[in-house]
C-alpha cells in the first residue's frame, strides 16, 4: 500500500507522489513513515530523507524544516533546502564545507551566532556528502 507524499522547498515542490515508505531525519532521530501513519508535527533536521518506491529507493539531502501527517495519512515535507543524489557535485560540496570549518574556527571564541550559523552549514554538507559520497561509490 502507498501514500501520498509532498516535498517542497522555497523554490520549487521536489516531489509530489505515491510512496510506500519514507524514512526522515527529526531532531530527535530518524523516523519512518508508512501507510496509516498517525497525524503527526514534527521538525525536520539536517539529514537525508529515503524515499520506498515499487521496490526503488531515492534519497534526498534536506537542512532544516517541518513534516506533518495529515488526517488522510499525506505526508508532507517542507524543508529549507533539498537536493537530489544526482544533483550534488562532491568538489563543490567539500569547498564549501572547508569554508564553514574556516568560519567555525575563527569565531569560536568571538562570535556565537557567526560559528551557529558555521556549525549549521557545515552540518548541511556534510549530509550533503554522505549522499554524494554513497551516490559515487554505488555508480548511480
Amino acid at each position: 500500500m502507498s501514500f501520498r507524499f509532498k516535498l517542497v522547498t522555497p523554490d520549487r515542490v521536489l516531489f509530489e507522489q505515491e510512496v510506500e515508505a519514507v524514512s526522515l531525519p527529526t531532531p530527535d532521530g530518524q523516523i519512518e513513515v508508512l501507510t496509516h501513519h498517525v497525524p503527526l508535527s514534527t521538525l525536520l533536521a539536517t539529514g537525508i530523507i529515503q524515499l520506498h518506491e515499487a521496490g526503488k529507493e531515492e534519497e534526498v539531502a534536506v537542512s532544516g524544516g517541518f513534516v506533518t501527517v495529515g488526517e488522510d495519512g499525506t505526508l508532507t515535507v517542507l524543508a529549507e533546502t533539498a537536493e537530489r543524489g544526482e544533483e550534488l557535485d562532491l568538489s563543490v560540496i567539500q569547498e564549501a564545507k572547508q569554508r564553514a570549518m574556516d568560519v567555525m574556527k575563527k569565531a569560536v571564541s568571538t562570535d556565537d551566532l557567526s560559528f551557529a550559523m558555521a556549525a549549521a552549514a557545515l552540518e548541511r554538507e556534510l549530509s550533503r556528502e554522505k549522499l554524494a559520497l554513497k551516490r559515487k561509490h554505488h555508480g548511480k
